[in-house]
């Protein structure tokens, strides 16, 4: 089957006929003469024996072989003794090669099979069986046996003659075709397995494909509902922007205080307003949520100095982390000194004396909020999603609640040139306090108030009887150098003498 199929191929190339192949490459060659001794010739007429006709057909072959002639010969050297049958046929196949041409042979001769292993110019190849029936399928590199006995067999030769012929056999023979059977028994089994392998890796691949087309088409929704929800958030924010412009075009034309005071609600509003609907951004909605999680788990990690077991040796320049719960909470801390039960730390500039238990060892996770670092780039990254409006407006607010202050300047924007109004943000209410009472709660608000964009606090200590809390107050701001910049009587539109106006230094002493 196998020399036809190549007799018929080579000649449908040479004549331009599509050949019936995979495509996966096919190769055929140009072949001048296909010659071909496939059959029997044998004749009582001209007394001519089998191996006398394969003979008279080997001697025509070889005087018209050549280069890119197609040799093709069943059964090479039969029909005689097998050792001089085998000796004929390597001849013939060693002259035809010397000529340049190509020769496929079939042969049940085992020396022939051998030739692969000791002559790289040939190759060995055997038709696959699998239980005893062909499959007409050729496996390169594979020396077959002749399956005489399963053909027989098949064919239904009496049983009795194929027990008594396999009894005949010489054991080696009997194991090597065992082996034989086994190992393409084996083979086909792994070629079914390699099969069902390839099947899957394509479905996998098809699987992996669709999964990707969803992939982007997840993510261009995602780009989509991105910009839906930053072009409607932007509409609002212009809706803010024209009330605002309206508001400082009135300022402009008359800054009056009173008029200051009537815009301030409005400006109050409108700020409100825009921080509720940048909150409820989703996108917004999604980083606050997971930036809360993550600093309850930094929060958990820390340990209060007091509650551990083996004190750490702690020296000056040493890096604490705050776990008291208020406004420094998850500060950093630089040790000053450390003596007792309680240690000096400067937070953010300020220097403050704190108890063991109010301080903790930084944890892995910890980056600190007011660093140059890591955490701030990554506090910058966080609100990278959202306009330029939007991100100076979250900064403010977030200012505002870190240090307690709450001022809006309106004027130039600075503090020094701007007025600053009285807010409760800013605003401490020392009234039924005594004077030693009021000065704490006053130093206790500068250190919350001092680090803000506009350090300004309002002290609301009434009249009273004789004015004497208010006269012990001012007197200890005019002598009070560390936190105090200047101070003076509030205006009338943020309460008037009932207030008094400090204006804090950006830094300590």
């Amino acid at each position: 089957v196998i020399l036809k199929l190549l007799g018929l191929c080579a000649l449908m190339a040479r004549d331009g006929i599509p050949i019936p192949a995979n495509p996966d490459n096919p190769r055929v060659d140009f072949f001048g003469p296909v010659l071909a001794d496939i059959g029997d010739l044998q004749s009582v007429d001209d007394d001519l024996s089998t191996f006398s006709g394969h003979m008279l057909v080997c001697r025509e072959v070889l005087a018209s072989s050549g280069k890119n002639a197609l040799v093709l010969m069943d059964e090479l050297g039969s029909g005689t003794d097998p050792n001089q049958g085998v000796a004929i046929a390597q001849s013939i196949l060693e002259a035809l090669l010397e000529t340049g041409s190509r020769v496929a042979i079939t042969t049940h001769y085992l020396q022939l099979k051998q030739l692969a292993t000791s002559d790289d110019r040939f190759s060995v190849g055997a038709m696959q069986f699998v239980h005893g029936r062909p499959t007409y399928k050729l496996l390169p590199g594979v020396v077959g046996e002749s399956f005489a006995l399963s053909v027989a067999e098949r064919l239904n030769m009496p049983q009795h003659v194929i027990d008594r012929a396999t009894d005949l056999m010489d054991s080696d023979t009997k194991q090597m075709g065992d082996l034989i059977r086994n190992m393409e028994d084996q083979k086909a089994l792994i070629d079914e397995q390699a099969e069902e392998l390839e099947r899957k890796r394509k479905e996998l691949d098809e699987l992996e494909q669709q999964m990707r087309k969803q992939k982007e088409r997840l993510e261009r929704e995602q780009v989509n509902a991105r910009r839906i929800e930053a072009e409607k958030f932007a509409k609002k924010l212009k809706e803010k922007e024209v009330i605002l412009e309206e508001v400082l075009q009135t300022l402009k034309s008359n800054p009056s205080k009173k008029l200051i005071a009537k815009s301030w609600d409005e400006i109050k509003y409108v700020k409100r307003d825009a921080f509720t609907e940048a909150e409820n951004v989703p996108s917004v909605l999604r980083r606050k949520e997971k930036a809360a999680a993550q600093a309850a788990q930094q929060f958990a990690e820390m340990v209060p100095l007091a509650e551990l077991r083996e004190k750490p040796d702690i020296k000056t320049g040493d890096k604490l982390v705050i776990c008291k719960k208020g406004p420094f909470s998850g500060k950093e801390a630089v040790v000053i000194n450390a003596s007792g039960k309680r240690i000096s730390v400067t937070v953010s500039g300020m220097q403050m004396t704190m108890k063991l238990a109010e301080l903790a060892l930084p944890p892995i996770s910890f980056v600190s909020a007011g660093s140059n670092g890591p955490g701030k780039k990554r506090n910058e990254d966080k609100n990278a999603g959202m306009s330029k409006m939007a991100r100076k407006a979250l900064a403010d607010e977030e200012a505002d609640i870190a240090t307690g202050g709450g001022g809006i300047t309106v004027g130039n924007g600075n503090a020094s040139g701007g007025a600053v109004m009285r807010l409760s943000s800013n605003t401490v209410d020392c009234l039924g306090c005594n004077f030693e009472e009021a000065r704490r709660k006053c130093e206790d608000k500068f250190s919350r108030v001092m680090m803000s964009k506009n350090p300004v606090v309002y002290i609301l200590h009434g009249h009273g009887t004789k004015g004497v809390l208010k006269t012990k107050l001012r007197e200890w701001l005019k002598r009070e150098k560390q936190w105090v910049k200047k101070w003076s009587s509030a205006d009338a539109a943020d309460g008037g003498d009932a207030f008094t106006k400090v204006e804090l230094k950006t830094t300590l002493l």
